[in-house]
């Protein structure tokens, strides 16, 4: 039977690893902003979209055999998205900013149609534990998804990203040389970095 004190410990040690997280999520609200702001200021139209809920999604996990990292946007958000792209989203390119923090990853999805200079960031976490099936799908497609739904699970939209590692870089914690699924053994340390979707880039502070 555990003493007092330990009951107490762990306690202090969820609160502190709460704590944490609403500060790295905070800052990864921040730092998206301001990413948003630096392109309006150059003329693009921009949306940020705060996900209620991200959750990685392997073709196992529902009735269908989609795949990607599923994002729940608040029914304004959403509003706002198809009212943008006319329901029709052309993003061509797009960027990946993201940073671990005690085995949670806080990403940023920049959407970007350079016809219309149009940019939409769609920010989410989740534990990377659960990813580890995505990620092994993607690596056999060699493809990666946005997924965007409203809180009854209707679609807004799904985009389609090539090059998985650039949402996963190091994708060797999750799978083998031989393709099989293996330990993520997740880091614990805050580790933050960017892809892009045209070329890819290691070590950013952003988000």
């Amino acid at each position: 039977m555990p003493e007092v004190g330990e009951d107490i410990d762990d306690a202090d040690r969820v609160a502190a690893l709460a704590d944490r997280h609403r500060d790295a999520w905070q800052r990864t609200l921040e730092d998206t902003e301001s990413l948003a702001e630096q392109r309006a200021a150059d003329g693009w139209e921009t949306l940020v979209i705060p996900a209620g809920d991200t959750a990685p999604e392997s073709p196992d996990a529902g009735e269908t055999n989609r795949f990607g990292l599923a994002h729940v946007v608040p029914g304004n958000f959403a509003d706002d998205f198809e009212e943008l792209t006319g329901g029709n989203p052309g993003f061509a390119s797009y960027n990946v900013y993201r940073a671990e923090n005690d085995g949670r990853v806080f990403v940023t999805t920049a959407l970007i149609d350079e016809d219309d200079r149009l940019a939409v960031y769609v920010v989410g976490t989740y534990e990377l534990r659960n990813a580890g099936e995505l990620i092994q799908t993607a690596v056999e497609q060699n493809a990666m998804y946005t997924h965007l739904q409203r809180l009854d699970g209707s679609r807004v939209a799904s985009i389609v990203h090539q090059d998985p590692e650039k949402f996963f870089p190091h994708v060797d914690r999750f799978v083998d040389e031989e393709g099989s699924a293996a330990d993520p053994n997740a880091e614990t340390d805050a580790d933050t970095e960017e892809a892009d979707g045209d070329a890819s880039e290691a070590g950013a502070d952003e988000a």
